[in-house]
């Protein structure tokens, strides 16, 4: 396995819950098992009554059982989280989706209303929960197979395809810097809540081992560099995840779910 980048300066420690109330300027990141459940165990068959019709029908459409699953799992896990957060039943839980595909709490709104995002790849699915601050969270598996230089090429701005290409004679950190740039690029476009409609091309992150996850600069907001705080997340071995809220910021905690019926 190889060493994540920055991951002397991600967040800290992943914790047990229950967390400590979420208040305004905090921010929780779950971390959710993907891999460990299956259809007929209690656990996974007492989160498909929590999707909603839409969901559940997304879920049938799956091709891949492993896909179904993880599907199932992040989406009735985030439903479970939020509503202890929200102190309701899962069920009675409305989300909308924003213009640009982002979702939210129907019904849920003010300087102190909760948001959230969920991401997953591999077995693995991070949910961030804010209140009072957007957020965005992306979470990557590496792939070492992949033309890591070709694809930063159709997707990244130019001065981090140039950062990359400075890490091409060590494929360990090439694979880590490319991984490590998405997941900074996605969580940004996420929580801006503009997603992929302005492209990738038009901001800069760091992406090397060593350097602290920032937005460098966005040449389509100037002042983003100051309105946003962006973290690296140490999720597990072979995975780059990142962060990013609004600021101020007052605390981010880690927090591993407990996958129950």
């Amino acid at each position: 396995m190889i060493a994540a980048p920055n991951e002397s300066a991600a967040l800290g420690a992943w914790c047990a819950p229950p967390p400590p109330s979420l208040g305004d300027g905090d921010v929780h990141v779950w971390r959710i098992p993907l891999a460990s459940l299956g259809e007929g165990d209690d656990r996974y068959d007492a989160l498909w009554p929590l999707l909603s019709h839409v969901e559940q029908a997304r879920a049938r459409r799956f091709h891949f059982e492993r896909d179904r699953r993880a599907f199932v799992i992040s989406h009735g896990m985030t439903r479970r989280i939020i509503a202890d957060y929200q102190q309701v039943p899962a069920g009675q839980l409305v989300f909308v989706d924003g213009e640009f595909g982002k979702p939210s709490l129907v019904g849920v709104t003010g300087a102190s209303a909760l948001a959230f995002n969920l991401s997953h790849s591999g077995g693995i699915a991070l949910l961030a929960v804010s209140r009072g601050r957007q957020v965005g969270v992306d979470v990557e598996q590496w792939k070492a197979e992949i033309e890591h230089l070709e694809l930063a090429d159709h997707f990244f701005s130019k001065s981090e395809c140039e950062a990359l290409r400075a890490l091409a004679g060590s494929p360990p950190d090439l694979v880590a810097g490319f991984f490590a740039a998405w997941s900074r690029k996605e969580a940004y476009l996420k929580a801006s809540g503009h997603g992929i409609t302005r492209g990738l091309h038009h901001f800069d992150v760091t992406l090397a081992p060593g350097e602290d996850a920032t937005v460098i600069a966005d040449r389509m907001d100037p002042s983003s560099s100051s309105r946003w705080m962006m973290r690296a997340i140490s999720a597990a071995a072979d995975y780059s995840a990142a962060l990013v809220v609004a600021e101020p910021v007052r605390s981010i905690l880690l927090f591993d779910a407990d996958v129950q019926p």
